[in-house]
This record gives structure tokens, sequence and C-alpha cells, in this order.
């Protein structure tokens, strides 16, 4: 299974990013857009990226957005046109989910029925049931799983592991990185944003040789001090670590 390391269109979540071995990064378009995108040219993934980064794209709309159906199709156009300008330099992209589905059906039929094999990922609705999951089988080698709906669905364990296994499809967890429920599954990437709560939030998170462990911020004193053997061992600075240095507590 890949992880897959979010946040990367942040200027200074990629440099961070940079420091370490992580290459497999993933891009929100929204925040991209809010953040400001070129005016007079494109924005083309190749420019930020080196070769050897695979880059995962998702339309990144927060949850709990409301937007008109204006605001959806100026929204929905202007991913379709990043998508079509980076289609050979992203590895995957994930569609626009948790809107109508009637929006969801029509933008599968039209705007990403050309896509080549591999690139596209569908996102399976929960509120489809098993049902929906297993017709998208069969119209799909790639199908994104929302991270919640992991804990929430209890038989994903038996689907996905039956069609990975029967019919080789791919099922790849959004924004998720919980041990427990990702060994539940058949997953063949996870993406998260837990690699950036040590600097955001000031949790603790670290492999202790047998398990990742996840600290929230009020133990995290006593939790950095107990593992300081373990961050010798991985070459990390004890010292900075312990003084809550931003690049620092969020190394591998």
């Amino acid at each position: 299974m890949k992880l897959i390391y979010l946040g990367a269109e942040v200027p200074s979540n990629r440099t961070l990013l940079e420091t370490t071995s992580a290459t497999q990064v993933g891009v929100s378009f929204w925040r991209l857009r809010e953040r400001g995108l070129p005016k007079n040219k494109d924005y083309l993934l190749e420019n930020y990226f080196p070769l050897e980064y695979s880059i995962y794209v998702y339309p990144g709309i927060p949850k709990g957005t409301q937007l008109s159906s204006a605001e959806l199709a100026s929204f929905a156009a202007e991913y379709e046109d990043f998508i079509a300008n980076n289609i050979d330099r992203l590895t995957t992209f994930n569609e626009i989910s948790e809107v109508d589905p009637a929006f969801v059906a029509e933008q599968r039929r039209t705007a990403w029925s050309q896509v080549p094999p591999g690139k596209f990922q569908p996102v399976w609705d929960p509120n489809s049931g098993m049902k929906g999951l297993v017709a998208m089988v069969d119209d799909y080698l790639d199908i994104a799983i929302p991270g919640y709906a992991i804990e929430e669905q209890t038989q994903l364990a038996v689907v996905t592991r039956t069609h990975a296994r029967t019919s080789g499809t791919r099922f790849h967890a959004i924004g998720c990185a919980k041990p427990d429920n990702l060994r539940q599954v058949s997953i063949e990437t996870a993406s998260t944003m837990s690699w950036l709560s040590p600097m955001m939030h000031g949790e603790t998170i670290v492999w202790d040789g047998m398990q990742i462990k996840r600290y929230p911020k009020r133990m995290k004193d006593q939790a950095r001090s107990r593992y300081r053997n373990v961050y010798l061992k991985a070459g990390l600075d004890v010292d900075k670590i312990l003084e809550d240095d931003p690049k620092e507590v969020c190394e591998r």
C-alpha cells in the first residue's frame, strides 16, 4: 500500500516533503484555486514537482461546503481544464463527489469518459450501499473510497478483498490513515493529512518499530520524551523535536 501525503499544493509543505523521501503527494485543486492560480498562463504540475514524484490530484472541496448549481458548474469547468492540462504529469485524479448524484453521473458520462485507463478514480458514494460499489466494479479499474466509510461500513472488508482478488479492482482510501481501518480492507493507496498534524496541531505520531503510535497535544512532552531513542535511531534531531521544530516533528 502506498501512502499519499496530502497538502502538496502549499509551497511550504512541498519544501518540507522535498527534505524527506516522500514522493507520493496529493494536490487539492480547491486549495490551489483559493491560493490564487496564475491569471495569464496555465498551472502546470511539471513546473512545481520533480520528475520522480507521483502526483495524485483531488477536487478538495471542503466537507460541508455548500455550492449553488452555478458555483458547482464553474468549479467543475475549471477542474476539467486543470486535469486536461496536467493529464500527462499526474498519476491519478478523483472526480468531484458528495454532490448531486445526477451531476456525478453526467460528469462520468461526458468529462471523464475519454480519460486514459488508470488515470481516473470515481468515488464510491456510501449512500449507494454495497450494491452501488459492486456496480462500479463492472465499469472501473480504480475506485476511491471515502475514509470515513471504512470505519462505518463493516461489509467493505469482504467486498474489497473479494473484488480485488476476482476482478483485479484497485481500491483507494481518501483521507484515511488509521492503521486499524486500513488493515480491514484491500487498499492500494491511502491519502492523509496526518503527517502535518504534529506541526499544525501539536500531535505526536511515531513508529515504535511495531506499530504507529499517535498522541494528542496534551501528551506532547511526555510522548516525545518517551521515544527519544526511537528518534535517535531514525537519525532525527531529538532536541529539535522536543523544541517543537516544525520541520523535524514532521519528518518520516
